[in-house]
């Protein structure tokens, strides 16, 4: 009974990630019933359902994986350096500026930069690739690939919602995506997916794809949640 619960049931880091997703999203309903405003109470709950999120994806990672801070600092800064390159010359995702709604933003000389942003990204990036099945045949590159298409889809669930009642940011130049975003942004995040995938998996062992899996059940559910409620 233990092994068979063990299989259905999250463990305790993603757990408290679903349960941050689960807060954000009655407390989404309640300001929308009530007309109040939640105030700092949401920037606070979406920056620790990130973080969550991040400790869920990459806790097994950390024990077993070799130079698992270098790894994660260079897929981190890889999702930063991206954006940043994105916002200034619309390469490689398109022309787009962010609104300073997600907070905490930083002002950059392209406008204002959500600092959580890296780090949502490399949450969902990271949670792509190593969710998928472990197949100890799959190369690392092969991996990769499937892991940065998985992320780039995982992103046409996000615009509509992040780029309509969440207002985080702007497409400049609206394309046939959802959400008005271009072609190149789905092109976009599945070669930023691929990079950050092949640095997280080259030479590592394969890990349990579940907790990943259920980061990424909770993020969709958060995202749709959010879009439905709106």
């Amino acid at each position: 009974m233990d092994r068979l619960k063990g299989r259905r049931l999250p463990s305790s880091l993603p757990r408290l990630f679903l349960g941050f997703v689960a807060f954000s999203l009655a407390g989404s309903l309640l300001s929308r019933v009530t007309h109040l405003d939640p105030g700092p109470i949401a920037s606070v709950t979406s920056l620790l359902t990130i973080a969550s999120g991040i400790a869920a994806t990459f806790s097994e990672y950390v024990r077993r994986v070799p130079s698992p801070g270098a790894r994660l600092a260079l897929a981190l800064s890889l999702g930063a350096g991206a954006e940043v390159v994105g916002l200034a010359t619309g390469f490689p995702f398109g022309r787009y500026a962010y609104t300073g709604v997600w907070w905490p933003s930083v002002s950059i000389p392209s406008g204002p930069f959500p600092f959580p942003l890296p780090f949502a990204w490399l949450m969902m990036a990271g949670a792509a690739v190593l969710s998928l099945p472990p197949l100890k045949s799959t190369s690392p590159v092969l991996r990769a690939v499937a892991g940065g298409l998985l992320a780039a889809v995982i992103d046409l669930v996000m615009e509509p919602v992040l780029t309509g009642p969440l207002d985080y940011w702007r497409w400049l130049e609206h394309g046939p995506l959802p959400g008005g975003a271009p072609m190149a942004n789905f092109a976009g995040w599945w070669a930023t997916g691929c990079l950050a995938g092949l640095i997280l998996v080259a030479k590592a062992p394969q890990l349990d794809p579940r907790r990943p899996r259920w980061v990424i059940v909770g993020f969709l559910t958060l995202i749709v949640g959010l879009g439905l409620i709106a």
